[in-house]
Order: structure tokens, then C-alpha cells, then sequence
């Protein structure tokens, strides 16, 4: 199974630099929230694409579909994280059972 990962230019270089292979890079543009939507689309139908990484900015911009597979979860981008650190380490102690602690 492969990671597609949908961002702006910025993320998905730092993407490519780490060796993704399936890296997608959408400016703001109408016309390109457009092309993000069709290509979430066409991942989301592919059977070799397991996790699909998607940009919190982005994913508020596009229609993200409601399904189990693949996964498709939101990461932040250099402008951090929509939800603050408080609320991060909560997700995380629901999620796996661990307190993260600086």
C-alpha cells in the first residue's frame, strides 16, 4: 500500500525530500481547490493508495469523503496545527493511551 500526501507546495516538498513518491502540491486558487478535489477523488477509488496525508488547510477547502479506506488524515502545515497543543495531547491520550509531556 502507498501514502499520497495532498499540500501545499511547502509541505509537499519537505514530502518529496523525505522520499514520499505519491506527492501532490495545490496552491489556494479556485481553480486549484479544484484539482485538489478531483485528485482526493481519484486516490480515494485507487486500490494501491493505503493512507492519503492531507494539509488541515486544505482539507477545509476540499469535500474530505467519509471513508474507511483508505485512511485519510489531516496533518498540519508550516503554519502549525488548527487545534492548539492542549488539544493535540488529548487526541493522542484518547488515540493510543499515552500523556505526551514536553
Amino acid at each position: 500500500m502507498k501514502i499520497a500526501v495532498m499540500g501545499d507546495p511547502d509541505t509537499a516538498l519537505g514530502f518529496k525530500l523525505a522520499g514520499a513518491h505519491e506527492v501532490y502540491s495545490f496552491g489556494s486558487s479556485p481553480l486549484e481547490i479544484e484539482r485538489a478535489n478531483n485528485k482526493l477523488k481519484e486516490l480515494v477509488e485507487r486500490d494501491d493508495i493505503g493512507i492519503i496525508l492531507i494539509t488541515e488547510t486544505l482539507a477545509q477547502r476540499v469535500e474530505v469523503p467519509e471513508v474507511e479506506f483508505p485512511i485519510i488524515l489531516q496533518i498540519p502545515d508550516k503554519s502549525g496545527s488548527r487545534f492548539g497543543e492542549a488539544q493535540l495531547r488529548e487526541i493522542v491520550r484518547r488515540a493510543i493511551g499515552v500523556e505526551l509531556k514536553r
